[in-house]
């Protein structure tokens, strides 16, 4: 430990796991070493989950210098989990990391330092990814006015700086603002639920920061639900496209809403093209993509016809959409 002077804040980790109990304890070794002295850890297991709740039994078991606790859901989804986690939190402020990731030693001591301005309602970081560069100067975290996500979470680089979006393996927020939303789509990894989560607190009026310098060391593990890493599920890219389409559309006023409809539906995103990303892959013979235009575009208009069915997608009410209560 060294003998910087740190603030007062207690910090809350949330690390939610299933069925990685491998990467679970590399997960905890790298939080063992954290610097920043105030902070406890929940671990958040499915009730059926045999290997993951007896090593979470031996950690309690072990001696530590900061809060322990094991929380239990028996519904599925990550959301289900970081709910629960959130709902055992001490801290005024919460952390959320993955089970296949492993936070360097000054992590959450570089999180923390950004709620010293209280403006800052959220704090996110890097995720390095095995053989990923850097990209120097590029934008992280940024939905358009168009509606575009950008995400290079895992690839910026720089100074700290804010952003729209944080993403789930590497955030943190003051507490209150660690609201879910109910109704994504999706049994395990929800794919854009921070979407909602972000966008709300920007919508509040609270700053996001990403800094690049607070370091998650990410092994992306296999996932055990239709969202399968390296492979194109029709009904994952429905569900990634619907939970996108929503959270964005969330953001309220009708330009915003009618250039997301537009972009959607010419350009698409990363997993769900638009037309014309479809014609550029047809031309190429890019397989997957033109498999995946279907799906994508099917969760883009039932992401819409949901919204549109929203009394809540006013003005008025935009600071409250999509958080709390069902979508």
């Amino acid at each position: 430990m060294n003998n910087e002077v740190y603030s007062v804040h207690r910090v809350t980790v949330v690390v939610p796991s299933y069925k990685r109990p491998g990467d679970l304890s590399r997960c905890l070794e790298g939080l063992d070493r954290q610097q920043y002295p105030h902070f406890d850890i929940v671990i958040v297991a499915r009730n059926t989950d045999e290997e993951t709740k007896a090593l979470a039994a031996q950690w309690l078991a072990s001696p530590a210098d900061y809060g322990k606790s094991v929380a239990e859901v028996s519904e599925t989804g990550v959301l289900a989990a970081m709910r629960a986690g959130t709902d055992a939190a001490a801290g005024d402020i919460v952390a959320f990391t993955d089970d296949d990731a492993v936070p360097r030693p000054d992590w959450l001591a570089k999180l923390v330092r950004h709620y010293e301005d209280p403006r800052v309602g959220g704090a996110g970081g890097r995720d390095v990814q095995p053989g990923v560069p850097v990209k120097p100067g590029c934008a992280v975290g940024i939905v358009t006015w168009y509606g575009k996500l950008i995400g290079n979470h895992h690839v910026g680089d720089g100074p700290s700086r804010e952003a729209d979006v944080l993403k789930g393996v590497n955030m943190s927020f003051r507490k209150p603002l660690a609201i879910f939303p109910r109704g994504l789509r999706g049994t395990g990894a929800q794919v854009h639920f921070e979407v909602h989560m972000c966008l709300r607190a920007r919508r509040l009026g609270y700053t996001l920061v990403y800094d690049p310098d607070a370091v998650v060391d990410h092994y992306p593990a296999a996932r055990f639900d239709e969202d399968q890493r390296g492979k194109a599920v029709p009904e994952a890219t429905a569900n990634a496209a619907y939970n996108l389409q929503l959270g964005i559309l969330g953001r309220g006023g009708p330009f915003r809403a009618a250039a997301r409809l537009a972009y959607a539906a010419l350009a698409g995103d990363r997993t769900a093209p638009g037309l014309i990303r479809l014609a550029a892959a047809w031309l190429r013979g890019e397989r997957a993509v033109v498999s995946s235009f279907f799906p994508g575009q099917r969760g883009y208009w039932q992401g819409l016809s949901h919204w549109l069915r929203r009394p809540e997608r006013d003005e008025r009410h935009s600071a409250n959409v999509g958080m709390g209560d069902p979508v």
